[in-house]
């Protein structure tokens, strides 16, 4: 039996889409294989809204585009708010370049998903000091991370494709959208590996998949030489830790 705090959570989505509906399946697969829960009055309360009409996030988060997606957003957290979620969690990196801001017009607390892959570091993988980070091309132009490093007074420090693989990493996150490498080990490799094997070469002790597309074609199955963090489980946990007693 699971004890809830009352937490609804509030999930924006479509950013991406298959993004966001993972992370339900985790969360109510851990529910049930590691707390028992298999009754249906044992998961807490989600609304997911599947915010797809937003301006590019990752073009703005790159400096590419002057638009912002932060109004869209807000208004997606004030929509959730209404609905009755009391916390919110967004199951895409980029988009907490923004974060502050979403959580401050919008009045609804957020899980902050970077600060939680950090501490999730620090915690599971405490001798590394290293990491590289396989993401968007606005994940890793708006170093996310390091920001995130600084706040939280975390001694780690940051390794990231070049431009040549970081295009080819924004290739594969567009095919795993696509359906072309989700699931499809081949066209994961293709995309992925040459970037992490860089990534390892250039001194990284641990990756984070941090875009949540990219554990949908990648796992640690996949790339076993060092340890990954799968962006997407992390939320997952966190989520299940903030809406339990």
């Amino acid at each position: 039996m699971s004890n809830f705090t009352g937490e609804t959570l509030g999930i924006i989505g479509g950013c991406g889409v298959a993004a966001a509906i993972e992370l339900l399946h985790r969360i109510e697969k851990k529910l049930v294989t590691d707390y028992g829960c298999v009754d249906d009055s044992e998961q807490p309360e989600m609304i997911l809204y599947q915010a797809t009409q937003a301006p590019n996030r990752i073009a703005y988060a790159a400096g590419q585009s002057q638009r912002s997606f932060a109004p869209y957003f807000i208004g997606a957290a004030k929509f959730l708010k209404q609905a009755g979620a009391s916390l919110g969690c967004i199951p895409c990196n980029t988009a907490h370049c923004v974060m502050d801001e979403i959580e401050r017009e919008s009045g609804l607390p957020f899980i902050n998903l970077i600060d939680e892959t950090l501490r999730y570091i620090v915690s599971n993988c405490g001798a590394v000091k290293n990491v590289g980070i396989l993401g968007s091309g606005g994940t890793v132009k708006s170093r996310l991370h390091d920001l995130s490093a600084q706040k939280l007074n975390l001694q780690l420090s940051f390794t990231y494709p070049s431009e040549e693989l970081q295009r080819e990493v924004g290739r594969g996150i567009c095919a795993v959208k696509a359906g072309v490498a989700y699931g499809d080990t081949a066209a994961a490799r293709r995309f992925f590996t040459p970037a992490m094997e860089a990534l390892i070469a250039d001194g990284a002790e641990l990756i984070v998949l941090g875009c949540t597309e990219i554990p949908l074609a990648i796992t640690a199955k996949m790339h076993g030489k060092i340890p990954l963090a799968d962006t997407i489980s992390i939320l997952a946990d966190v989520c299940i830790a903030r809406c339990r007693a």
